[in-house]
């Protein structure tokens, strides 16, 4: 028999309530769907069996419900036996799960015209494992409706907790896949999709289904359009407890993206509301995302943190409010489907209209100071700084900066051959010689001071492995160039000038906070003859060649109020190191500590530790407490897992004609250093 030849149509006339069960005694009843009589439309309606009946949920039904349900067919009498027999209470198929839930949203959003709220959010920007961080916040109002999506206005600016003072927010580059699972309501599950019900579990004290998700085979080139992951269903109400979806298919620029909603019950006027309250609704008013971007080769991490306040639902001034944030001269986005997009003003029409792309170049202003004692004065930073996203419109990006001393240059093909490799080319140069010294037994040997100089020039290639690692292999050659000081005494043999080649691979792995590099490099020198006095033991020919490796885990924990805490590991290793392929701990140093000065102390194995706690004065001041131990060992200095400690300050406050300082102080507690280390850094946005 087929079950539709015994089809039933129930006409119900229903309570007004925010739910109303229909109990039905045939318990092989089953495929409910509420049908609108004028329209012959169809909508799937939440259907179970509990004991010895069938019963249909509907949410918010209309005075009389026009009803169709069908009855099983043979091949699924013997199922429905069976787990009567086997279990003593029915598995929900997944099936069924995703039907209540589209049940209840479809409910939902016949009721949810529009709403308006406070949208802040955090964008933290890292590069690399370490902990370091940047932080940009927007804040403003955010409108949402059914037809138009969501329209974000920035109305605040805050640079690491600062407020930005300036009348207008410098517009930023809206780098994003098409469409990520944004809000409210974007990941719809359909047949795009294949399902697993993967068991139960509490969320927030609520039972809920786990249902994981991923796109068909047929349906996995749609390139970065599809998602795979999680959502949690709930078991009594059957809406969305959370969402996490990774995003599938990523190309060029973006190369991961995950976002985990939150959803919360409120009433209409934003309050928090118990879960199936007559009149709230079920909204997503905290995301949590990654996205893993490759800029200029660098795996650079951007975490997003987005809440949503002062929540007014169906709030009869939306139109108004909306209106009105239209017609200022604020700064508005739009999620489209191709993601977030400025809207600007029509010069005809004085109308918001999405603007298509943005403005891929960046000129920077860039100056300050850095001083430590292995300089024989405070070296003056001053230049400009160029950065494109797409330079001249082939897709590549390009850095360059130049400072009359120093200069760098980085560009990159984000998307090589329109494959997910990435390829790109740097060059560095500082004609400012930097006086090296070394210690030996708790001393500092002036009389071996050495002066250099160095430049490189490097070609990299880096390809993501799945969602959350990117590995990543360089190519450089390196020109050095050494000579004698005024301390350097009579007879001492600098180093002979030459070039080095080095092959470095390194992985980068981010995620929910975390972040893992692992990197080791060959070295080899194009020559390597004596240097130093005669006799000298630091020589050996065998640091012709040598290798380094080391290892990073570090993670940051954002609290209120801008206050954030840093925890960072670190260790370095290497063989046949040398005095001049040695780590070493000064502010440009791969295990930095701080108030130690470059070229000075030296280690061929290092186990480090770093801690920060970061917090605003004001909303005009941030500070940032650091604090660096090292464990190094060097036997040719003495160094036997001597501890190196140091303490410092980070500082970013917003100076005069919009521009963005940064200091950083920072003097050493422990071991064979003294003195202090500065560095005081501004930025200015020209356009």
């Amino acid at each position: 028999m087929r079950g539709e030849d015994l089809a039933l149509r129930v006409i119900a006339v229903t309570p007004a309530a925010p739910q109303v069960d229909l109990r039905f005694p045939d318990p092989l009843l089953g495929s409910p769907v509420i049908v609108d009589a004028p329209t012959g439309r169809t909508v799937e309606a939440a259907g179970n069996r509990v004991g010895g009946a069938y019963v249909v949920r509907l949410y918010q039904p209309r005075p009389v419900t026009l009803l169709r349900l069908e009855r099983v067919e043979q091949v699924e009498l013997e199922a429905v036996k069976e787990r009567v027999t086997v279990a003593g209470e029915r598995e929900v198929p997944v099936e069924e799960i995703l039907r209540r839930l589209q049940a209840f949203e479809d409910a939902q959003a016949r009721r949810l015209l529009n709403y308006r709220a406070v949208n802040t959010t955090h964008l933290r920007f890292q590069v690399g494992a370490s902990s370091q961080s940047f932080e940009a916040t927007l804040q403003g109002p955010f409108f949402w409706t059914p037809e138009s999506g969501a329209d974000w206005v920035w109305q605040d600016l805050f640079v690491n907790g600062v407020r930005w003072r300036a009348k207008t927010i410098p517009e930023i580059p809206l780098v994003q896949p098409e469409k990520a699972a944004a809000m409210p309501l974007e990941i719809h599950f359909t047949r795009q999709y294949r399902y697993r019900l993967r068991g139960s579990e509490k969320i927030d004290g609520r039972d809920a289904w786990v249902v994981d998700f991923a796109p068909t085979a047929l349906e996995t080139g749609e390139g970065g359009k599809l998602y795979q992951g999680t959502v949690w269903v709930d078991k009594q109400l059957s809406s969305r407890l959370r969402t996490r979806a990774v995003q599938v298919g990523l190309e060029g620029e973006v190369i991961s993206n995950e976002e985990t909603l939150h959803y919360t019950p409120i009433d209409a006027e934003g309050r928090a509301a118990p879960w199936g309250a007559a009149g709230s609704f079920v909204l997503p008013l905290r995301i949590l995302a990654q996205q893993i971007l490759s800029v200029v080769n660098a795996a650079t991490v951007v975490e997003r943190e987005t809440n949503l306040t002062e929540v007014r639902v169906n709030d009869p001034g939306f139109e108004q409010a909306r209106q009105a944030a239209a017609e200022s001269d604020l700064t508005m986005v739009r999620d489209t489907p191709q993601g977030l997009r400025y809207l600007v003003k029509d010069e005809a029409t004085g109308e918001r209209v999405v603007k298509e792309g943005f403005d891929s170049n960046k000129l920077f202003l860039l100056g300050g100071v850095f001083y430590d004692d292995a300089l024989d004065f405070p070296l003056p930073l001053a230049g400009i700084n160029y950065f494109s996203f797409d330079f001249r419109g082939t897709g590549q990006q390009l850095n360059a900066f130049f400072g009359g001393a120093l200069l760098t240059v980085d560009v990159a093909q984000p998307r090589l051959f329109g494959s997910r490799f990435d390829a790109g080319a740097d060059f560095f140069a500082l004609a400012v010689p930097l006086a090296d010294t070394v210690w030996r037994n708790d001393d500092e040997v002036h009389e071996e001071e050495v002066e250099t100089r160095s430049g490189n020039v490097g070609f990299k290639l880096g390809r993501p492995l799945g969602n959350f690692v990117k590995v990543s292999s360089e190519y450089t050659l390196a020109h050095h160039d050494y000579g004698t000081t005024d301390n350097t005494i009579a007879g001492f043999v600098p180093p002979g000038n030459h070039l080095t080649h080095s092959l470095q691979l390194n992985g980068r792995f981010a995620r929910a906070g975390w972040r893992v590099g692992l990197e080791g490099s060959l070295h080899r020198r194009s020559e390597w003859e004596p240097w130093g006095l005669p006799g000298n033991p630091d020589y050996f020919a065998e640091a012709q060649d040598y290798s380094l490796w080391g290892a990073t885990l570090s993670k940051n924990w954002y609290l209120p109020y801008f206050q954030k805490i840093g925890a960072e590991v670190n260790y370095l290793g290497g063989s046949d190191l040398d005095r001049f392929s040695k780590y070493e701990f000064g502010f440009f140093g791969a295990s930095r500590v701080h108030g130690y000065q470059s070229d000075r102390v030296r280690a061929t194995e290092v186990t480090a530790g770093h801690l920060s706690y970061g917090f605003e004065i004001g909303e005009a001041f941030r500070l940032e407490a650091v604090a660096d131990a090292a464990l190094a060992t060097d036997e040719d200095a003495g160094l036997d897992q001597e501890l190196l400690a140091g303490i410092g300050v980070n500082g970013t406050f917003l100076g005069p004609w919009q521009t963005v300082v940064n200091l950083d102080v920072g003097v050493p507690v422990q071991g064979p250093d003294d003195g202090f280390v500065l560095y005081v850094v501004f930025l200015k946005l020209f356009r």
